[in-house]
């Protein structure tokens, strides 16, 4: 369930009225788990999403904004964010003092595993390579999401739970996986603005195109290689790692931003930390 934080439509009405959005209606969307988000209907038959960030300081759903402000005129398909009326430039507003956005509505779906084919995982690919290459000069890429101080907090956190026995085993692999990086440092000459979190339902698809690539929250500045191997565990593990898939969506990325020698280096080891569940962690 999404709506976290209740918006009444009197509400909503005031915060579109602040975007030039003439609103009539509101309904919670109940996709994600993490923010309020909500459909607005507009006069004459439009639509718009409104986004309440339930984690996210000003600040970071700010510069959030400016990411996408920044890379959808660079050929990234992530939508604009809409602008204050009142001060161009501004995309944050505020409801329950959380920190809101507006976007256009985007239509479209999302895959599931069985729908991936060779072509999809080619244009998540090539989506990816452009976020690299436009991402490359933004200048507020927050650091690395998956430093030493946040492995530190999953160490505590594995180390803490209580687990049925089948599961001690496995848990104390990852937990000793975790510990191998937790000096990891992304190397500056294979590293930028990454999205972190380029999930299946983080991408809307429609007619067998990509319509928008969503939820730039986890973006940061990390490893290029960690980000593709991040994807491609994600479009192309089934039952197991799909050979097919991950080569198109291999050479998707590379027709788009060619791998230099130095990134195709760290592919294995960067795929060994990306998250994927227990299955991705453990090499499994």
């Amino acid at each position: 369930m999404a709506l976290l934080t209740p918006l009444a439509l009197a509400d909503a009405c005031r915060l579109g009225a602040l975007y030039g959005l003439d609103v009539t209606g509101a309904r919670a969307l109940l996709a994600g788990s993490v923010n309020t988000n909500v459909e607005l209907t507009l006069a004459g038959g439009g639509r718009a999403f409104l986004r309440v960030y339930e984690e996210q300081s000003f600040a970071g759903a700010a510069g959030d904004a400016r990411l996408l402000a920044h890379l959808a005129p660079r050929g990234v398909a992530s939508p604009m964010p809409l602008a204050l009326l009142a001060e161009p430039g501004v995309f944050v507003s505020e409801h329950a003092g959380k920190p809101v956005g507006v976007f256009p509505w985007v239509e479209g779906e999302s895959l599931c595993q069985a729908r991936v084919t060779p072509d999809a995982a080619a244009q998540v690919g090539e989506a990816l390579a452009r976020v690299h290459l436009a991402g490359a000069s933004f200048p507020e890429a927050p650091p690395s999401r998956f430093g030493p101080a946040q492995i530190d907090v999953r160490l505590r956190s594995l180390r803490a739970m209580t687990l049925p026995a089948e599961l001690t085993a496995d848990v104390a692999r990852l937990s000793s996986r975790l510990e191998e990086h937790a000096t990891r440092v992304p190397a500056p000459e294979v590293s930028g603005l990454v999205h972190g979190d380029l999930f299946r339902d983080n991408v809307l698809w429609k007619d067998g195109r990509i319509a928008a690539l969503l939820d730039f929250e986890s973006a940061s500045h990390e490893s290029y290689p960690f980000d593709l191997m991040v994807t491609l565990l994600a479009w192309c593990f089934g039952d197991g790692l799909d050979a097919d898939l991950a080569r198109a969506m291999a050479q998707g990325y590379a027709r788009v931003r060619p791998v230099p020698e130095a990134e195709a280096a760290r592919l294995h080891a960067e795929g060994s930390f990306a998250p994927g569940g227990l299955r991705g962690m453990l090499g499994v």
